[in-house]
């Protein structure tokens, strides 16, 4: 069995993809592979971002998964949407094969039928339009928020959510949006890996694209393949 090598940028939403590979691996009835970790200085990664620089944030997040390589990590994952903005830079520097939560979630879709999915996820996610080109070689539309609606998320995730701050009134919201957004497609990718603590099929009333652990399944699967 590999072992698992996670970049984890937002601590939120790593531990719940650590957490996923573990009860998967017990849902499974096989024992779970080794992990290991690495959490990037989070200044470094938001000054890649606020200044658009991709190849700065690419060394970040390649630094992060080389470090799990020297801890004997066989191949990493990145437990958040928003740095695959810089995935293949990431991928190039990177010592060891690097999942893409993109592609895995996309499959997920195509595998499930959707023609069209709602995305919900920070503005760098959005508005470089990471799930384009893997939704649309696909076949798959995406559909997006208004842009009020999408700074209502974005602050959402940015200045609770990432932070463990869960707050009725800010949840209410995100529903509010949600449940607009699915009457516009087949189902809503939750493309921020923290999105997945306030969200889910059952509040939103739509098939969701649960990301996080999405990339765990694909994860383990990776690890159990020969």
């Amino acid at each position: 069995m590999k072992a698992i090598g996670i970049c984890i940028p937002t601590i939120e939403g790593g531990v719940i993809v650590h957490q996923e590979i573990g009860r998967e691996a017990a849902r499974r009835g096989i024992a779970y592979p080794q992990i290991v970790t690495h959490t990037p200085l989070s200044e470094d990664l938001m000054k890649a971002l606020n200044s658009d620089d991709q190849q700065a944030l690419g060394t970040v997040v390649a630094d992060s998964i080389n470090r799990t390589a020297k801890a004997g990590a066989e191949f990493g994952i990145i437990s958040a949407n928003t740095p695959h903005v810089a995935f293949d830079l990431i991928a190039a520097q990177a010592n060891i094969p690097v999942l893409s939560i993109l592609d895995v979630s996309a499959g997920h879709c195509e595998k499930n039928g959707y023609k069209s999915v709602g995305i919900l996820g920070t503005s760098w996610t959005v508005n470089r339009r990471l799930y384009d080109a893997p939704l649309q070689s696909r076949g798959i539309a995406a559909v997006y928020l208004s842009e009020a609606d999408q700074k209502i998320v974005m602050n959402a995730i940015v200045k609770e959510l990432v932070n463990g701050i869960f707050l009725e009134t800010t949840t209410n919201e995100l529903l509010r949006i949600a449940k607009d957004l699915a009457t516009r497609c087949d189902a809503i990718i939750l493309g921020c890996t923290e999105l997945p603590l306030v969200l889910h099929e059952e509040n939103c009333g739509i098939k969701v694209v649960d990301t996080t652990r999405l990339l765990a399944h694909a994860a383990l699967d990776y690890a159990t393949k020969d």
